[in-house]
Formats: C-alpha cells, sequence, structure tokens
C-alpha cells in the first residue's frame, strides 16, 4: 500500500533537522553533540610547547611514519599506543622533543580530518533540508490533485507524482538514520586524539 505525506509529517521533518542546529546555535549544524569547530591544543597536551614542533614534525620521517601509522581509526587503540611506546623506547636522541613532534603530528592530522567530517556534516545537513523542501512541494502539489479523477491521465499523474514523493521519502529517512552514527564521528576522533596525546606524555619517562 502507498503511504501519502501529510504536512505534519513534513513539519516533523524539518523539526529533526533544525533542532540540533538551534541547540549549536549554527543554522547549518543539525547534530545534538555541542560543535566545537577546532580542537585546543591546551586541552589535549600538557607536554612541552608543541609550537616549534607544529612546524617541524613533517621533516622527520620517522615522525611523520609514526603518525600515519597510528592516526587511522581502523587501528585499535590499544595497538597504535603501542606502536608510539616501541618508538619512544627506540629514540636515542632528544625524546621530549621528538615526542612532541609525534603529539604536533597527531594534533595536525587528527583534527583536520575532523575539521573535514565537520564539514560533511554541514553540507549532509544542508542536502537534507533542501529534499526536505523537495518532500514539501510535492506533498502539497500531489493534495492538489482529485484522488476522485476518473481522468487516466490525471491518476497516472498522481500515481507518478506518489511515487517519486515515496522515493523522496525513503531517500530522507536513511539519510536521517544514519545522522546520529554521522554526528558521532568528531567526538570519537577527538577522544582518540585525547587518548594517543597522553600516551605520548606517558612514555616520554618510559625507561
Amino acid at each position: 500500500m502507498i503511504a501519502k505525506l501529510s504536512l505534519t509529517g513534513m513539519a516533523a521533518f524539518a523539526l529533526c533537522l533544525v533542532a540540533g542546529a538551534a541547540a549549536a546555535q549554527d543554522p547549518d549544524w543539525p547534530c545534538e553533540q555541542v560543535l566545537q569547530p577546532q580542537l585546543s591544543v591546551g586541552s589535549m597536551w600538557a607536554g612541552p610547547d608543541p609550537t616549534a614542533a607544529r612546524a617541524s614534525w613533517e621533516n622527520d620521517e620517522a615522525v611523520k611514519t609514526l603518525v600515519a601509522r597510528v592516526t587511522p581509526r581502523r587501528v585499535p587503540l590499544d595497538e597504535a599506543k603501542e606502536e608510539i611506546r616501541r618508538f619512544a623506547l627506540g629514540i636515542n636522541g632528544d625524546r621530549q622533543k621528538l615526542l612532541t613532534e609525534v603529539f604536533a603530528g597527531l594534533f595536525e592530522t587528527i583534527n583536520q580530518e575532523r575539521s573535514s567530517i565537520i564539514h560533511g556534516i554541514k553540507r549532509y545537513r544542508v542536502r537534507q533540508a533542501a529534499l526536505a523542501k523537495v518532500i514539501e512541494d510535492k506533498t502539497s502539489a500531489l493534495d492538489d490533485i482529485d484522488p476522485a479523477s476518473e481522468d487516466q491521465a490525471v491518476q497516472q499523474k498522481r500515481i507518478d507524482m506518489q511515487n517519486e514523493l515515496n522515493w523522496d521519502t525513503r531517500i530522507f529517512d536513511d539519510r536521517q538514520r544514519l545522522l546520529p552514527a554521522v554526528c558521532g564521528q568528531p567526538v570519537l576522533l577527538e577522544q582518540r586524539l585525547y587518548q594517543l596525546s597522553h600516551a605520548v606524555m606517558d612514555d616520554m619517562s618510559v625507561k
């Protein structure tokens, strides 16, 4: 049986889209989580000043390789921390300098990935809002077609429009169901950076 969306239903859709944005004071942010566009070094790091390291970490191939190995989310945290521990144990020179560079690389890489995801979520919300408007307009147009008409052309037009509406609604609903998982990605990255940063600090004094 084909179900027809009501304008009341579309109002509910719109509320879902704007609820997160209102809470975050950003019209393009659809998530319940408070929007924090950029992470701060101070919330992640209590080690040496990383200012110089943020400009130099990519010049050290060993540091760059380690950062590339441990930042991906597919790498379990325990494995990433063990990689950092092995790296720290193998340092013969200035351990604080090199590990500060490791932190700088972790921070820059994960923060950039997180920022990219946030921009993607905002684009996601804009696409959803546009699709919600399309569904609302099609629902209104469908309401204007007489369901009791015996004209075959009118009946076919109504069937075609209902099918389009059903398809658009399915896409909207599928995207909306994914939203909580998508919104959780920046938080997961923030947590990963925090864990890895503290692993680096712990390994500064490892014997």
